[in-house]
């Protein structure tokens, strides 16, 4: 063992000792001598535990017996920040700063303190006066400042701290986790996969880094590659719950509906309770046209919490696909009661209540669901259809003239309305629809023929299809 090994040892079990010998203090209600270095490790060591009441107890002992140690006055200010009394803390510090103005750990802290309240410039300022400074380990300082932004919001600063603790030891594994989780929050998913790899180049049994490059890939809709991650880290821990569950939702967004559902039914047996996942499993089961299934999951979310509205609106559309309307019309409206403000449970009970012919009902659901989401095409071309289906043409004109006005340039929109305008033989305006439709998206031109066939007839749609068609040849 070299010589400052054994000194390092040394110092260690002092330290033990002199924690050990604190606690019996307090706990005995006696009094004890520590010198000021024991003060500092006992006060560290109970902040790094998150004992914070035997943190204060410890700076009042060490105050009393050290009243002139600055040392000591910056672990009081620690243990301010702690128990959140921000200004105090800063208020000692400033008293601090006149004594000592070498000491980079009161900057260090001092920024931290700003960074809490808020104070965001103040803090940069604090922080680089402490860099300016000697520091042993310049990364784990790096490192530190980078993480103190990052818990104040602060995703760029905290990237740009962390890439220069990144820069001073690239091989600091808590680094590159960091700055890699950081790179994911700011949507740069390239520069986060870099990092993780690089973390694994150094540890690639780490399960928690593999489930992070599963969630990465996933936000980039690589899926596979996602799946290929969830893998990994289930290998390494096969009762990660949240692997089993997001590589379940991975599948799903694959449509992979069959894997998914076996996927959801591992991650089921490891946590029987999560209502999300059953609806999850009722969702692969819909979209795999098994609908008795489906509703036997959505049923069981509901049983285990009957305010998962996405639960009850699962089990109307199933309803109301089978042509059960007064049932689904119950549901979704036990869905609306739990989410008001939902544009989708608004439209699907409209269609419910129009297919029912309660009109005026269905009239209030599509106009809820339009101020909701006034982008959303669909509803606007739903609500138009009831009254178009009433042989009230005039009225879905109107409704798409309305939308037309808040979603300029849908073609959806404009080749609707061209069909509309067709069946009252308007033909001149349905011809400037028409053309605009196909201005914006050419490739969407059966809609219009898909809705109303009588479309291909017409001589001045015909010439607008063979004037256009030349251009995309």
């Amino acid at each position: 063992m070299n010589e400052d090994a054994r000194d390092r040892d040394i110092e260690e079990d002092d330290f033990r000792e002199a924690i050990t010998r604190f606690k019996k203090m307090v706990e005995n209600e006696t009094s004890d001598y520590f010198d000021v270095f024991e003060v500092e490790g006992i006060i560290d060591h109970f902040l790094e535990e998150g004992e914070i009441s035997l943190a204060h107890i410890a700076v009042e002992t060490g105050t009393k017996i050290h009243p002139g140690a600055i040392s000591i006055q910056i672990r009081k200010a620690q243990v301010l920040m702690h128990e959140g009394n921000l200004e105090e803390c800063l208020d000692l510090l400033s008293v601090a700063e006149k004594v000592e103005t070498s000491n980079p750990e009161l900057y260090l802290t001092k920024g931290a303190a700003l960074n809490l309240l808020g104070d965001v410039n103040e803090a940069i300022i604090a922080y680089e006066h402490a860099l300016l400074m000697p520091l042993d380990e310049i990364d784990e300082t790096l490192y530190n400042i980078g993480i103190s932004f990052g818990q104040a919001g602060e995703t760029h600063l905290a990237i740009k701290y962390l890439e220069k603790a990144c820069k001073s030891n690239p091989d600091n594994e808590i680094v590159l986790y960091e700055l890699g989780y950081y790179y994911d929050r700011d949507s740069q998913f390239e520069n986060s996969i870099e990092l993780y790899n690089k973390y694994l180049d150094i540890d690639p049994f780490n399960h928690s880094v593999w489930y992070n490059i599963g969630i990465t890939y996933n936000r980039l809709a690589q899926f596979e590659k996602a799946i290929e991650a969830y893998d990994f880290a289930l290998a390494l821990n096969d009762e990660f719950l949240h692997a089993h569950f997001n590589k379940a939702n991975a599948l799903a967004n694959n449509n992979q509906f069959e894997e998914a559902i076996i996927c959801y039914n591992e991650y089921l047996l490891l946590d029987k309770d999560n209502d999300d996942a059953f609806c999850y499993l009722a969702e692969c089961y819909l979209n795999s046209d098994n609908y008795g299934e489906a509703l036997v999951n959505y049923q069981k979310a509901i049983r285990l919490n009957d305010k998962n509205s996405s639960a009850w609106y699962g089990s109307g559309l199933i309803m109301w696909s089978e042509g059960q309307l007064v049932e689904a019309k119950t549901f979704f409206k036990n869905a609306i009661r739990l989410e008001e403000d939902n544009a989708d449970f608004w439209s699907m009970i409209a269609r419910v209540h129009a297919e029912l012919n309660e009109i005026k009902e269905a009239v209030a659901s599509f106009e809820m669901a339009s101020s909701l989401e006034p982008e959303n095409i669909e509803n606007w071309l739903s609500y138009s259809e009831m009254y178009y289906d009433l042989d009230n043409t005039d009225k879905a004109i109107k409704i798409l003239r309305i939308a037309n006005k808040t979603n300029k340039s849908n073609a959806y929109l404009d080749y609707r309305l061209t069909a509309y305008l067709l069946d009252k033989n308007e033909e001149l305006e349905a011809a400037c629809h028409f053309e605009r439709a196909l201005k914006i998206d050419f490739s969407k031109s059966s809609e219009l023929f898909e809705f109303y066939p009588e479309a291909l007839k017409i001589e001045s749609i015909k010439k607008l299809i063979s004037q256009y068609q030349s251009t995309k040849l």
